[in-house]
């Protein structure tokens, strides 16, 4: 069998080369079970995701996502996808996660749950590998279930073991070990195998140390302690060190701690002095999301000044089941005294082991949001420095036709019965929501705090997608056109726009997407446009052999190539046939496949080489004994003919030579499928995604053709070698379309767009409809936001990153936004600042350069003590020159405005402060000279 089912069950052991292989296994295989129905598949498989619970140390597996969806669209998992439901054609065959493993069998890097893979328990895991089988020479992928936090405790499934660098103290670099390690191991088990990597013996004393910068340590002391309560992470390099002959410990750069953190700073002493509030942030390991945002917060005067002064820790509510039992608000309080102390940089890296500590996603060293940090850090200050102690039960309730003015300030009341902190005082404000009942009209008007404002980017409403549309003429080799459709739209929108540029009928288009050779998925009429936006470059747009898909006397067969020796990847360009849907033979279906793949098949000379000649002296051709014409073709196959062409535009009815070549081949097709010959290829049915090899075609009965038929063209390797041309058969022609340039961009947008954009009226969709409690049913309202009242500090953040059902994607659009006067007047006419300028200055820019998969963070900030602008690039802080055109760009993420009158205040303030401290000090001094 191509597929065979091994023994799925296997123990994971530790490997120091690739922790995602699994050992042990057998090579026996193994057929699989006698799958249920798929009704009966569909119910027991749901039950058991929906009943599953974590429990740490259970077993999970991975299954690829291609494969999942698959199985799904058989049982008919999705209502509203019941197209293949039950057919044997839809059957995933055997589970094959071979898309996700490197050639060494490990698991690839950066892999996504739910994009890339699926989670299932083991009791569902085993279910499907017994109905369907393993593939063939692959593992399963187990992993464990850990518990992540030490406070907040977060089950999850480790998927990534974590790997670690070792070096021995005084070693050179080519000695360094790599080994992975789970994060619920004990520190103990990484010194015992580190011990045994550099040979230590075994009556020495040994010491762990966490090596940051090159001349930075961090002892690691307590060895029951898990690699997850020492915040040891992917990439992170450990030191062992081995004590000297004569008892002394070889020289290690002193470490410095500040408070009760480890803050591992360099043993420079920071001689260096810099100006206050100008200290870069040491990058641990793809930590630039989390540098990027503590520099924007850093650079607000009125929340540093209340850290730095250490005002907050009257403030600690240790008691806050909210909260994070005082934890944050203590690291980044400690943070802050740090980083204004003119330090040139500071590692960070106690408050990231707290962070971790409360917010699981945040552990380790994988990139992640700048903007989703500093919300998870403006919420935990908040809740530790909450000065209400006991949250008293507030009734939340309906306007019902109420002034706005007062169920906003009752609202507002509410929110500070429950909350009070220095957050809510300067960086809460409070915006109005209201719905209207489509049917009854009822309005309901709430009011909300928020803490930061995301605004949607202007976009163009339309996309250009590229489709290779491939016609039912198997002499036209496909083509590659781009149209224009409406992103809102629908497939059958893109249908008509291939119809206007082909003049092929949209009603006989078929919209597939292609991957790995195989059809993915076919399209309905009804499906969205983004649907296709993940994989738009394989888009294929099948022009139907009929005009009719219902007619009865044609049928539908998709074919799919691949090699006959052996499992491997189908290859090409899936064919579309029509053929007479009765009588029709397994030579009648060879014929017309072989027909089809006249344009890029090489006619075998050696079949028939008189037959050639007399061909080519019919068409008046002068051909040699070698099969080319005029000799053999330059860089021709000595063995084959080439009977193909490139030409779209040649009229294949006046072309003689080349009908001739076809039917010659056609003729050769016959007598090879009729035992004249070898066959080119053997021909077997196939499941929907060209997984599964649903046995032989019979040769002498004619074929019973279902609504769709799928076959497989199996070729053997010499054959394909031989008679098949990858260069040709590759060739796809661009049609002008697809060489335009994209369309000019429009005038730049401005923040006030977006705004604007925020507050526009919108339907809500029927995933999310409103309940109206006067018609007593689901609507789909229309839902308007307004802005109500604005705080001190004003959080912008610029909604960049799209994630859908369907696609990931970022937006690169250039912002304009004003450095100085941002001016917010016109959209707070009716609350509490009414008939006041509401006017901001920026104070920071947190910036994302790159896209989906990665990229860079870096910050601007005006510091407040050179009232400059800085940039902050981890441990690198610059001025900047050109402030106008170096702040703004289209990295532009989160911004962060300061409040023009509260702005002057502090400055007076501050001012005022440090009058009367020179005083003091010059009081002192009279003091101490008459004393």
């Amino acid at each position: 069998p191509l597929f065979r089912s091994l023994p799925y069950r296997e123990k994971m052991e530790q490997s120091t080369d690739e922790n995602e292989t699994l050992c042990g296994g057998s090579d026996d295989a193994n057929e699989p079970e006698r799958a249920p129905l798929f009704e009966e598949q569909l119910e027991t498989i749901r039950q058991l995701l929906n009943t599953a619970e974590m429990k740490e140390g259970d077993s999970w597996f991975l299954v690829d996502t291609h494969w999942f969806k698959q199985w799904k669209r058989y049982v008919g998992w999705d209502t509203w996808d019941q197209s293949v439901k039950g057919q044997e054609i839809a059957r995933p065959g055997s589970v094959n996660n071979a898309i996700m493993l490197k050639e060494s069998g490990s698991l690839k890097a950066h892999l996504t749950e739910t994009f890339d893979y699926h989670l299932l328990p083991m009791s569902a895991w085993d279910l499907l590998v017994s109905w369907f089988g393993l593939a063939e020479g692959q593992n399963p992928i187990e992993r464990k279930v850990i518990s992540q936090g030490l406070y907040v405790k977060h089950l999850k499934v480790e998927v990534y073991l974590t790997e670690i660098s070792l070096n021995l103290l005084g070693g050179e670099k080519k000695d360094e070990v790599k080994a992975k390690f789970s994060r619920a191991e004990k520190l103990r088990s990484v010194v015992e195998f580190a011990r045994k990597a550099f040979s230590v013996d075994p009556e020495k004393e040994t010491r762990l140390w966490n090596k940051y910068l090159s001349n930075s340590y961090e002892a690691l002391e307590k060895y029951d302690d898990t690699l997850q309560d020492c915040s040891i992470y992917t990439s992170q390099n450990l030191v062992l060190e081995v004590k000297s002959d004569d008892g002394t410990w070889p020289k290690v750069p002193e470490t410095r701690q500040s408070s009760d953190y480890y803050n591992s700073y360099s043993s420079s002493n920071y001689q260096e002095k810099v100006k206050e509030g100008l200290t870069g942030l040491s990058n641990l390991g793809n930590t630039c999301f989390m540098n990027s945002a503590l520099q924007c917060l850093s650079n607000v005067p009125q929340l540093t000044e209340y850290f730095r002064t250490n005002d907050y820790r009257r403030d600690i509510n240790y008691d806050n089941p909210l909260g994070m039992r005082g934890r944050i608000a203590e690291a980044y309080g400690q943070l802050m005294q740090d980083m204004w102390r003119g330090r040139p940089y500071v590692t960070p890296r106690s408050f990231k082991s707290e962070v971790g500590k409360f917010a699981p996603r945040f552990t380790g060293y994988q990139q992640h949001d700048s903007q989703e940090l500093l919300a998870f850090l403006l919420d935990g200050l908040h809740e530790d420095l909450n000065r209400v102690v006991v949250k008293p039960y507030v009734e939340v309730k309906d306007s019902n036709g109420r002034p706005d003015e007062e169920v906003a300030e009752e609202a507002w009341q509410s929110h500070l019965l429950r909350n009070r902190s220095v957050i809510v005082d300067i960086i809460q404000g409070q915006y109005k929501s209201e719905l209207v009942c489509p049917e009854c009209k009822k309005i309901s008007v709430c009011f909300d705090p928020f803490m930061y404002l995301t605004l949607p980017l202007p976009v163009k409403r339309t996309e250009r997608i590229f489709v290779t549309v491939v016609r039912a003429d198997s002499l036209r080799s496909p083509e590659k056109y781009c149209v224009v459709v409406r992103k809102d739209g629908r497939i059958s929108d893109l249908q008509v726009a291939i119809e206007r540029l082909t003049k092929i009928s949209a009603k006989q288009l078929a919209i597939t997407d292609i991957y790995g050779g195989k059809i993915y998925k076919i399209f309905a009429d009804y499906d969205e446009i983004r649907s296709i936006y993940a994989d738009r470059e394989d888009i294929h747009a099948y022009e139907l052999p009929t005009k009719d898909l219902n007619d009865p006397d044609t049928a539908l067969v998709v074919c799919y190539y691949r090699l006959r020796d052996h499992y491997s990847p189908c290859f090409g360009l899936p064919m579309l046939l029509g053929v007479p849907r009765h009588e029709t033979k397994y030579v009648d279906l060879y014929k017309e496949a072989s027909k089809h793949m006249s344009r890029f098949l090489k006619m075998p000379a050696k079949v028939s080489a008189a037959k050639a000649d007399q061909t080519s002296v019919d068409n008046g051709e002068k051909m040699d004994d070698t099969g080319g014409e005029n000799g053999q073709k330059e860089g021709g196959d000595s063995e084959s003919m080439d009977c193909s062409h490139d030409n779209n535009d040649v009229d294949v009815e006046e072309n003689g030579g080349q009908n001739e070549n076809k039917k010659r081949l056609i003729e050769l097709a016959s007598e090879s499928s009729d035992g004249g010959d070898e066959e080119l290829f053997e021909m077997s049915y196939a499941n929907l995604y060209g997984s599964s090899n649903l046995g032989e075609i019979n040769r002498e009965e004619p074929i019973h053709f279902k609504e769709t038929t799928y076959v497989f063209l199996e070729w053997r390797s010499e054959l394909k070698r031989k008679y098949y041309d990858e260069e040709k058969a590759q060739i796809v022609v661009e049609h002008e379309s697809a060489k335009a340039p994209p369309e000019a961009k429009k005038k730049t947008s401005n923040l006030h767009d977006c705004i604007k954009l925020f507050t526009e009226t919108e339907t809500l969709s029927e995933e999310d409809p409103w309940y109206c409690s006067q018609c007593e049913e689901h609507r789909q309202a229309d839902k308007t936001m307004t802005l109500w009242k604005l705080p001190e500090v004003l959080v912008v953040h610029l909604k960049r990153f799209s994630y859908s059902r369907y696609w990931r994607d970022k937006l690169d659009t250039y912002i304009d936004f004003p450095i100085e006067s941002l001016d917010m007047t016109e959209y707070v006419l009716k609350g509490p600042h009414k008939g006041q300028a509401v006017l901001y200055d920026l104070c920071a820019v947190s910036n994302h350069y790159g896209g989906m998969g990665g990229g860079h963070y870096t910050a601007y900030c005006k510091n407040k003590t050179t009232d400059k602008w800085h940039h902050f690039d981890d441990s690198s802080v610059s001025e900047v020159r050109e402030v106008e055109g170096t702040v703004r760009s289209k990295a532009a993420y989160v911004l962060i405005y300061l409040r023009k009158e509260q702005k002057q205040d502090f400055e007076k303030k501050d001012s005022e402060e440090k009058e009367n401290k020179v005083e003091k000090m010059d009081d002192e001094e009279g003091d101490r000279k008459s004393g």
